[in-house]
């Protein structure tokens, strides 16, 4: 076999080990900094009952719980729980309970943690209460993880 033959193999095969080094090095960091894109959580919200109960005295009660998305063993204490165009509202406590008393009506209510930034509102649209209604909710609060 000639040398020169032989030398072209050996730096062929060279300059292919090192196109694939290459390669793989260039995957592997872009899969690395991909990893550190956030992953979002968004918010929802659901009703998940509704009774009478005649010593409201006509009045009306929302109350329910507000959890982080995705684990309802996860309390989200402190989320802000308003009534959309009034001054109603309130704050979910250590154990992510709240209540809000008001009058019958059709309301707009939104849940909002600590975040404040708007993607993470939770929000129930066109809620009618009707005189000595109770009406729990459950909150999901989403997040963004780094």
């Amino acid at each position: 076999m000639d040398v020169n033959l032989i030398k072209q193999i050996a730096v062929n095969a060279a300059k292919s080990k090192m196109k694939t080094t290459i390669l793989i090095s260039s995957i592997f960091l872009i899969l690395a900094w991909s990893c550190n894109d956030p992953v979002i959580v968004g918010s929802s919200a659901e009703i998940i009952g509704r009774s009478i109960d005649e010593t409201l005295n006509d009045s009306a009660l929302i109350y329910g719980f507000v959890y982080s998305a995705g684990s309802i063993k996860s309390p989200y204490a402190n989320a802000n729980i308003w009534i959309k165009g009034s001054d109603l509202e309130t704050t979910s406590d250590i154990s992510g309970n709240f209540s809000l008393a008001v009058l019958p009506g059709i309301y707009t209510i939104k849940c909002l943690g600590n975040q404040e930034e708007d993607r993470f509102t939770a929000v129930i649209e066109n809620m009618e209460l009707s005189p000595n209604e109770k009406i729990e909710i459950i909150f999901y609060h989403g997040s963004k993880s780094e």
